[in-house]
């Protein structure tokens, strides 16, 4: 059977447990820092060599605060089980007495030896790339769309007219926006002023 290194990730943070044969060997906390990833991958190649077969690593996904330590274990090359909230909450529910995040890693990893979890798929760093610039792509199109919904309700009260001699997706739209928010700044200025703006 292989050694288990659970942790439970928080922001800046892990705790660390470490079990061989359903008993824990190591306790402990790492901060997601270069120095502390070290050490840990130190404790694993030792953990390694001793038993002669590489830990199976368990942690629970936590947004943002997961991914620098997904990012050190996939660098390395180490096959892991990342485990959607959820499911570790219903995996761990019937033997957590009390949730405090040595507990949460001492739960993991002994599910671990009871259930089979299978490791994370792990895909091409181009693929993960384009899939977070596609999201952030998503992010912006529903904040110009939002902003466009906003422009428009004030437009409604201060320049109606504007809509419907130009076409308010366009360029010259916005640009005429810009300069011009609302009528009275049109009549300050000459036929000509205006057309070369």
């Amino acid at each position: 059977m292989k050694p288990v290194v659970a942790l439970d990730v928080s922001k800046g943070k892990s705790t660390i447990v470490i079990y061989d044969q359903k008993r824990c060997i190591f306790e402990g906390e790492i901060n997601h820092c270069q120095a502390d990833f070290e050490s840990l991958r130190k404790r694993m190649i030792l953990l390694e060599q001793q038993k002669g077969q590489r830990p199976e690593i368990v942690f629970e996904a936590t947004g943002v605060y997961s991914m620098a330590l997904e990012k050190f274990l996939q660098d390395r090359g180490y096959i892991y089980c990342r485990l959607n909230p959820l499911e570790a909450k219903l995996q761990t529910a019937a033997m957590r007495r009390n949730k405090t995040d040595k507990s949460d890693a001492h739960e993991l990893a002994k599910t671990h030896f009871k259930i089979n979890r299978k490791p994370m798929f792990q895909q091409d760093t181009y693929y993960n790339q384009m899939r977070a610039l596609s999201r952030y792509y998503d992010e912006v199109d529903e904040e110009l769309i939002q902003l466009r919904g906003k422009m428009h309700a004030i437009l409604q009260l201060s320049f109606p007219e504007l809509e419907r001699m130009i076409t308010p997706s366009s360029a010259l739209f916005l640009n005429i926006v810009q300069l011009y928010p609302q009528p009275s700044f049109l009549l300050v200025h000459s036929k000509t002023v205006i057309e070369i703006a």
